[in-house]
């Protein structure tokens, strides 16, 4: 009796023990809220039974997720591209080492952007256009310059990425750059100038609206406003890739210098690169893979909506450290220059 009661006593604690050590794995990820984290957690189950590990999740908005990092209370970030830069500049991540995520092979090499920080998934601003008031796609974001157009362009304001990135863009075409900014700034003071801008605005819904009222033939717009356009049924708004390339809106990934379990950390970061997870993303939030072997489906409604092959490579993505320390000054100069 007595051996019977001590091999069910044994049992028990061999039972407690393996749960123990279960629940001793605790993967801390960072995520935005609503459908981005709804996605990552549905694709999250298979890597949490797959590894026995637990994923908790640490919801909040980009600058928390940074701040979170500071504290080392994350293994593995989710972010901005510019919040990995802020963390890499504090040297908060560690090196991402490709023999423990394989997926890494398959990445763009743009995507591919430090030792530190991988692209997670893209969106991108494209360049819309009313196919009625529009017969022949654009396919130059000088476009917005031309006369015939006037009253008709929408921009996001300047202090929005893919205005800043437009500006850049424009002062090195035409003889500057990054850190000579000067031809860009004339170039959106001569845009302002035109009378083509209906405005640069900050509410993305007026700019659809606009495109729904035609009251805007020409303009930027992030892809998940047009896929907004296109479920309403507005079938003669189109959208191009400029062959300058098109303005990256970008999830980033990186893994803590002090990650509890820098071997798991590895491991789900090489499962977020998997197809299947780039593809759940990409169906689910339109959000495009960065690797190149996620096939989207063919029958995927909005599949042309996605950047994939030629035109991730052409994603135009300037110093946005840079941009971020120069923009109220840039501003400043813009506005005195618009006034002239």
């Amino acid at each position: 009796m007595y051996m019977r009661h001590l091999v069910t006593s044994l049992a028990i604690l061999a039972s407690w023990v393996g749960v123990a050590a279960a629940e001793e794995c605790a993967l801390r990820v960072t995520t935005w809220g609503g459908s981005y984290q709804a996605t990552y957690q549905a694709v999250a189950e298979k890597f949490e039974k797959d590894h026995n590990c637990r994923i908790e999740w640490v919801v909040g908005a980009s600058p928390d997720h940074l701040i979170k990092a500071r504290l080392g209370q994350v293994d593995v970030v989710t972010n901005t591209l510019l919040n990995s830069i802020a963390g890499e500049k504090e040297g908060l991540w560690q090196k991402l080492d490709p023999a423990k995520i394989p997926n890494m092979a398959n990445l763009y090499p743009n995507a591919n952007y430090s030792p530190y920080t991988i692209f997670a998934n893209v969106g991108d601003y494209v360049l819309a256009y009313n196919k009625d008031k529009i017969t022949t796609a654009p396919t130059s974001w000088d476009e917005l310059w031309k006369p015939e157009y006037k009253n008709h362009v929408v921009i996001y304001g300047i202090d929005h990425i893919p205005t800043l990135s437009l500006t850049v863009m424009e002062a090195e075409q035409n003889g500057g750059g990054i850190d000579n900014i000067d031809p860009g700034l004339n170039r959106i003071a001569e845009l302002i100038k035109s009378g083509n801008l209906i405005g640069s605005l900050d509410v993305e819904s007026q700019m659809v609206s606009l495109f729904e009222t035609e009251d805007a033939w020409l303009g930027m717009l992030a892809t998940g406003r047009m896929k907004e356009l296109l479920s309403k049924g507005v079938k003669n708004v189109g959208f191009v890739r400029p062959d300058e390339g098109t303005f990256p809106l970008i999830s980033s990934i990186n893994i803590h210098k002090d990650a509890k379990d820098a071997q798991m950390a590895a491991a789900f970061v090489n499962y977020i690169l998997s197809p299947e997870v780039q593809v759940a993303f990409a169906t689910r939030n339109l959000y495009a893979p960065t690797v190149k072997n996620a096939e989207i489906p063919m029958d995927f409604e909005f599949r042309d909506l996605l950047v994939q092959n030629e035109a991730f490579d052409r994603l135009y993505l300037p110093d946005q450290a840079k941009i971020t320390s120069n923009k109220a000054e840039w501003q400043k100069q813009l506005n005195q220059k618009a006034t002239r």
